[in-house]
């Protein structure tokens, strides 16, 4: 087994039951709870026909997505940066694990691997999720036209491109939650970059570059925006994470 392996499933083992695992359900089952529960207490006019299915379905899937996001994912990748470099932070293991054999590089990549998949199986959830919110709905409020099945190739492209264009915050979180020590630090840049993202996100000119919109850039109504968001992001991705190597090998969290 490599050491680059060894230290991956170091952090499986450190990872579990804690509440950067949990959050991985947690975080889209709020986001789909939310908007059936809008749907559910909407009143609609009497005479208003039902939307066709897949219109239905699109829509749902379209204003769920667009809270996921916008709001909820930046804030997740936050969040689980930090919790994941603070197994580490806490009792200052960083020295114990830096004086073992293994390269300085295997414990960072190990990081910023670990924070990928957390947020590949937070994708995974709501894949499932966002179906199954759907199919409550059209139980609670038939009105609103959900029939039949999802569109399960398009949500599968969707989040696919949504995972794709967070890559970059992926990166630059693992940077910031290892560089420094306290939680308050790496929470409160994510959270105050996020905010920022509301006005940044909205702008065509600056909303395609902006490390937290990028996320919602995939959603825009120009089917060319996705792919080119997505490309940008992995190779911004790529840079920070050598930047990230770097600095590791010659420093030390503080």
């Amino acid at each position: 087994m490599s050491a680059l392996s060894r230290a991956l499933w170091a952090e499986h083992l450190k990872l579990r039951g804690t509440l950067a695992a949990w959050m991985c359900l947690v975080a889209p089952a709020v986001v789909v709870l939310v908007y059936v529960l809008q749907v559910s207490f909407s009143r609609f006019p009497a005479n208003r026909p039902p939307l066709p299915g897949d219109e239905a379905w699109n829509g749902f899937m379209q204003a769920t997505l667009v809270l996921w996001a916008f709001l909820m994912l930046p804030l997740l990748v936050t969040l689980q940066a930090a919790l994941l470099a603070g197994l580490d932070h806490q009792g200052n293991q960083w020295k114990h694990l830096l004086a073992l054999a293994p390269p300085r590089r295997v414990h960072y990549l190990a990081k910023l691997l670990g924070l990928a998949a957390l947020v590949a199986m937070s994708q995974l959830a709501m894949f499932l999720l966002l179906p199954l919110g759907g199919a409550v709905l059209s139980v609670v409020k038939p009105a609103f036209g959900l029939v039949g099945g999802p569109p399960w190739a398009a949500l599968a492209r969707e989040l696919a491109e949504i995972y794709a264009a967070c890559l970059m915050l992926v990166a630059l979180h693992t940077w910031i939650a290892l560089r420094w020590r306290s939680f308050a630090v790496a929470v409160g840049v994510g959270m105050a970059a996020t905010v920022m993202g509301f006005l940044i996100g909205q702008s065509a000119r600056f909303g395609p570059w902006y490390p937290w919109s990028l996320p919602m850039q995939t959603l825009a109504s120009d089917p060319a925006i996705a792919p080119q968001v997505a490309a940008y992001s992995l190779a911004a991705a790529i840079v920070l994470a050598v930047l990230g190597l770097a600095w590791f090998r010659r420093s030390e969290p503080a």
